[in-house]
């Protein structure tokens, strides 16, 4: 499925937002140039590795041709400029100041391609006291108030386990792109601030605060308005959630659970009366659960209804049996690993998926391909990788 064919875009991008919004894209069926610098991608070297390919590389890059150029020497700058005469679309998230320097801003570039897109993804914006500051994961969770209303109460603050906000980011910058080609805005400037991504991506949360004046809770996995709505421990000390949102759901958790005279109690009664009374509940709650696996109070609770779930480990989630007959893990043939296992996009148009053929490049992979559709003999090319003009494996 190509439902962007035809679509080029060069991707000036590392590390995990600008990567992830280029995957989609190429998933989509954009042909899509990955620009690797001498280094490459930083998160080539995060660990961990499969026969020294990085997992997290793997995770982020499938659909791209990979070339490496070395773009502080004019002929890799030539060859750059030879790239954008050609797409539709260049996607950058640089440091404030380092695109100039390398002549791939907007206004450099449209001098090559006046019809280009241009996305530029920034931790802060641009003139804001926050330009220079490193927008590193962790450092995003931390401003935007994500990791001080996460974890328990009394206990330090707890960073969710994989970047969300560039994730989330990746996604606005497929958003806006897409937009902008469905309205036919060309040349465009669009500029995507990850900490305002974060702020508006944790919705309720700051809303709440705006209009209360009160400060989300830690409050573990529970819910700020809903309870009984958390992680409960079973006799085997493994965990499960269960999430009475509403009234009838918690009258039919009661009668599952032979709990009859805490349905009309004065302190559980509505959903309101449990949030203010949570710290009587919810121990009662617990003790119970404590008392068999599971297991069996899964298989009861969904008979009734309730919303119930396992705290999945993730092995337990590839063995899941709804993952494992949905097709969204899919093998594709690495160039240096074989056979290697992808995530495909969460998307199913008409039950079919949207996914690339190209797997995740080595370093330069397509140095020299991509050099020759430009018109570079291959003496060229040998003479550019001598002097440290372009690379390839």
């Amino acid at each position: 499925m190509e439902l962007l064919k035809g679509l080029r875009i060069l991707d000036l991008s590392h590390t995990l937002a600008g990567p992830m919004a280029t995957m989609i894209l190429a998933d989509l069926g954009a042909d899509v140039v990955k620009v690797e610098s001498p280094f490459g991608d930083e998160t080539r070297g995060w660990a961990p590795f499969v026969d020294s390919e990085s997992a997290y590389f793997l995770s982020i890059n499938r659909g791209k041709k990979s070339i490496v150029l070395n773009l502080k020497d004019p002929r890799g700058r030539e060859i750059l400029y030879k790239l954008v005469e050609r797409v539709d679309v260049v996607i950058e998230n640089y440091r404030p100041g380092v695109r100039e320097r390398l002549g791939v801003d907007y206004e450099t570039l449209l001098n090559y391609n006046p019809k280009i897109i241009y996305c530029s993804i920034k931790g802060f914006q641009l003139g804001s006291v926050y330009e220079s500051k490193p927008a590193y994961d962790i450092i995003l969770q931390a401003l935007s108030g994500l990791m001080a209303s996460t974890g328990e109460e009394g206990r330090p603050p707890v960073r969710v386990s994989f970047a969300l906000f560039d994730v989330f980011t990746a996604m606005m910058a497929v958003i806006s792109i897409l937009s902008t080609l469905y309205a036919d805005r060309r040349p465009c400037y669009i500029e995507l601030p990850m900490y305002e991504v974060s702020i508006f991506s944790m919705c309720y949360i700051p809303v709440m605060y705006l209009l209360t004046g009160r400060k989300p809770r830690r409050m573990g996995s529970g819910h700020p308005s809903i309870v009984p709505y958390q992680a409960f421990m079973d006799s085997e000390g493994r965990y499960f959630i269960v999430a009475a949102a509403n009234d009838r759901l918690w009258r039919a958790m009661c009668s599952a659970l032979e709990l009859n005279e805490l349905v009309d109690d004065p302190r559980f009664k509505t959903n309101a009366d449990r949030v203010r009374n949570r710290g009587e509940l919810i121990p009662l709650l617990e003790k119970l659960f404590r008392e068999k696996p599971r297991s069996y109070w899964i298989e009861l609770l969904e008979k009734a209804g309730v919303p119930v779930a396992p705290v999945y480990e993730v092995d337990e989630v590839f063995s899941d049996e709804y993952i494992r007959e949905s097709g969204l893990v899919v093998e594709m043939k690495h160039s240096r690993l074989g056979r290697v296992k992808q995530l495909a996009e969460p998307i199913l148009f008409k039950g079919e998926r949207p996914l690339s053929k190209q797997p995740p490049p080595i370093m330069g992979e397509h140095t020299i391909e991509v050099l020759r559709e430009l018109g570079y003999s291959n003496r060229d090319i040998e003479e550019l990788k001598k002097e440290g003009v372009v690379w390839y494996p």
